[in-house]
């Protein structure tokens, strides 16, 4: 009789790791180095940004109350008395019946409360001429339009990529605090089991599964070392297991986990006294699946079939990985999406298939892959959601509404 869960929901298993599962620890990084990362502190702003009041365009600032009688007919003159390119301070302030070439990005003088751009004027070198009144602050960028000082810019978990990066960079910021990234060790258990580099002998395979899960972990943020093919005994898998959680902050094993004669993981984590946290799943694919603890270290053992390995990843690795990383959300996100195709099967247990999100006329579809199978790698190729099929679904029509997961982001 077994001391742990066995046949649990996707929801208890989730639960289950996510309980064990901590953020890691903060460290400084360059700005250079911070993309892809995750913030592990908040960032609040010592500074306005933009630092000053600036003009919009190329024109003319100038005080909006002296064009309060220009027309189209009849319009204000007014002297210019310098020119403001970007990246220079004023010198003069403005007085009455007076402009200032303005650049664009270049800081509005003192005195000035609007803008007028070069194209709505007519202009010399001594003097320009509005032919409609303007508003006060009319093509002004205000200071602290885009960020204000004491303004909370970034929180804590923000992935940083793209604006996140470039606010840090304009609020002066070289170095900021991320999380550390995950270490992960990929362990392949199986007698059939070949390198990439090697030709199979009768009843062999290679080992592809290894190299699309450590992909995917990475696309987590994760750093990935693929410890090796491991025979089916117990005290091999055992030792491996025992190397991995050294360097290791996650532990994913492929094979070995259902109920054959040669499924000896659970065997091997029994050897090694870990904690067995849950065996199986009811999902399919993915149903063959352990999760344990061993030395503080989570380890996850996912079926040797290839799909089904990639989905159980997606539903729990991710998650787990998220955790560890530090993201502000650690489960993966639901939309409503239509189906691409029929599926003709019933589903006694909840059921998920991979695809990829498509958009036309404006609704979200699964597109499925025509080729289906636990054992097949096909079925992923630009896999980017998991719809969602219920326990105890019918057969799913064409354009049939239903729930899916997105992978990435």
């Amino acid at each position: 009789m077994e001391l742990y869960p066995v046949l649990l929901s996707l929801e208890e298993g989730l639960e289950r790791i996510l309980q064990r599962t901590m953020p890691l620890g903060g460290e400084l990084v360059s700005l250079d180095e911070a993309d892809g990362r995750v913030l592990a502190e908040d960032v609040v702003s010592t500074e306005d940004l933009p630092p000053f009041p600036r003009s919009p365009y190329d024109g003319y600032a100038l005080r909006a109350e002296d064009t309060r009688g220009a027309t189209g007919k009849r319009g204000v003159t007014l002297r210019i008395i310098e020119e403001i390119p970007a990246g220079y301070a004023p010198q003069k302030a403005l007085t009455a019946g007076c402009a200032a070439k303005i650049l664009t990005g270049a800081p509005i003088p003192v005195g000035a409360d609007a803008v007028v751009k070069f194209e709505d004027t007519a202009f010399d070198a001594q003097t320009v001429t509005v032919y409609a009144p303007c508003r006060s602050g009319e093509n002004i960028v205000p200071a602290g339009e885009d960020i204000r000082r004491g303004e909370t810019v970034l929180r804590r978990g923000t992935l940083l990529r793209g604006a996140a990066l470039g606010l840090l960079a304009g609020l002066g910021r070289n170095e900021c605090m991320v999380y550390r990234r995950p270490r992960v060790e990929l362990i392949s258990t199986g007698d059939e089991l070949v390198g990439a580099d090697e030709t199979p002998g009768t009843g062999q395979i290679r080992n592809s599964s290894v190299h699309a899960l450590a992909s995917y972990a990475r696309r987590c943020g994760a750093l990935t070392r693929c410890a090796g093919i491991v025979p089916d005994q117990v005290e091999s898998i055992a030792a491996a297991i025992a190397r991995a959680v050294g360097r290791a902050d996650l532990v994913l094993t492929t094979g070995g986990v259902s109920v054959g004669d040669y499924d000896r993981l659970r065997a091997a984590l029994e050897h090694l006294g870990a904690e067995i946290l849950f065996w199986k799943l009811r999902i399919k694919p993915g149903s063959a699946f352990a999760a344990a603890v061993y030395q503080g270290t989570l380890l996850l053992g996912l079926s040797g079939n290839p799909s089904a390995a990639a989905v159980a990843f997606f539903l729990l690795g991710i998650p787990a990985l998220r955790r560890m990383g530090g993201w502000e959300r650690a489960e993966l996100e639901k939309i409503r999406v239509r189906l691409s195709g029929a599926f003709p099967k019933k589903s006694p247990n909840c059921r998920f298939l991979p695809g990829r999100l498509e958009v036309r006329g404006g609704a979200a579809y699964l597109a499925l892959s025509e080729r289906q199978g636990n054992g097949m790698l096909h079925p992923l190729l630009e896999c980017d959601l998991l719809g969602e099929l219920p326990a105890g679904s019918a057969p799913i029509a064409k354009g049939s509404e239903i729930d899916a997961y997105r992978l990435f982001t």
